[in-house]
């Protein structure tokens, strides 16, 4: 009977503990989704922004191309949303009407901004924001609003495997009483059946490891960017924020130039493989001065350590944009693309928050890019 009650037990708890592996991975894939579309959305609105104030000279058509593709990506990341499953009901609304607010932004933006744009319209801005500001505004919030939600339904789902756990341990307490009735008629046998009830406890102790493994791969996960195991964006703020206020110290922001034309020519596993290699170089390279960030598609954001000198960070700044414009052989295909970097020495109050600092570096980097590339631009202190 002892047996049979354990086996049972054991099974219970093997399924509880696939079934949080299988949800932890399940809303992994959904914040990553969610982080993605959110990245696109700021793309799409620098693009128009960057038009707009003119700090980028670029075209209208540049501008409205740019924006599209940000979109196509956007519905590609929503449709891999839909098919992730484990989505709790206020999620699930809560997005709907993120989508449907990114839809909205999306036709405004074709209706009214991209027709001034090709027309060179001066009410450009004042389109902006009096038509699409708060749209835009809406479909930000709400998709933040959405991975909030689907990390609270995550520890919902958790906290039910917890009470399945409990009551399957119950269980076994209640089948394991009325054992130790026959085992005080056999000592023999009751000690037998110690022994395995220990076993047993250790097996509980060690899935109940495991999901706290699993809870803490899916916290670094959304810290991580998954193609090159470099921290992300959302890493790069929690570790800069609280310094802005007070710190001073180096910080240089690359990417390749053109890089666009490897993904269009070889495909996009090609392009990944190639960024990879690249990463690589970086982190055995600069990982001991500097704290690396792959902040978004082939961007690099590079702090470096509060003890390096100007004079080093510029050094290394050029070793960087040396490594990134090197050859390198993907698939039996040499490969080679030049790089363009933006180098700052940041003051305390430079900047309110991160996306201030990082507006301010991509656009010295942009005007690197517009200036022929493969150069290193200092950003002027305010």
């Amino acid at each position: 009977m002892l047996a049979v009650v354990c086996l049972f037990n054991t099974s219970i708890l093997t399924v509880i503990y696939f079934r949080a592996r299988f949800v932890n991975k399940s809303v992994t894939n959904s914040i990553q989704y969610l982080s993605n579309i959110s990245d696109k959305l700021a793309t799409v609105d620098d693009n128009v922004l960057l038009y707009i104030s003119k700090v980028k000279k670029n075209s209208s058509t540049e501008a409205i191309q740019n924006a599209k593709a940000a979109f196509k990506e956007i519905e590609r990341n929503m449709q891999l949303y839909e098919e992730e499953k484990n989505h709790s009901e206020a999620e699930l609304k809560r997005y709907e009407q993120a989508k449907s607010n990114i839809q909205s932004y999306n036709n405004k933006l074709n209706s009214s901004i991209y027709t001034a744009m090709s027309n060179g319209d001066s009410t450009v801005a004042e389109i902006y924001l009096n038509e699409v500001y708060v749209v835009k505004n809406a479909a930000k919030d709400n998709i933040a609003s959405t991975a909030d939600l689907a990390v609270q339904n995550s520890e919902t789902l958790n906290k039910r495997n917890s009470v399945l756990h409990g009551v399957a341990q119950l269980i076994l307490l209640i089948f394991l009483i009325v054992g130790e009735i026959s085992i005080f008629l056999a000592i023999r046998r009751a000690r037998r059946n110690e022994e395995e009830l220990e076993e047993r406890s250790s097996a509980l102790d060690a899935a109940g490891r495991r999901l706290q493994m699993s809870q803490q791969k899916m916290e670094d996960i959304a810290l991580t960017n998954i193609l090159t195991g470099m921290k992300n964006r959302y890493a790069l703020e929690s570790d800069i924020v609280p310094r802005l206020e007070s710190d001073q110290f180096n910080i240089a922001v690359f990417d390749l130039d053109r890089f666009r034309q490897i993904n269009d020519m070889f495909g996009y596993d090609f392009g990944d493989e190639y960024l990879s290699m690249i990463a690589e170089q970086l982190k055995s390279n600069f990982g001991d001065i500097t704290e690396i960030y792959n902040i978004v598609g082939n961007e690099f954001c590079f702090i470096f350590n509060s003890d390096v000198p100007d004079s080093q960070a510029q050094r290394t700044a050029e070793k960087i944009l040396a490594v990134m414009s090197a050859p390198y052989e993907v698939n039996r295909i040499m490969t080679q693309l030049t790089a363009s970097g933006s180098i700052y020495h940041y003051l305390p109050n430079d900047c309110l928050n991160l996306d201030s600092l990082l507006i301010k570096m991509d656009t010295t980097l942009r005007q690197a890019k517009a200036n022929g590339g493969n150069s290193i631009y200092k950003v002027n202190s305010l």
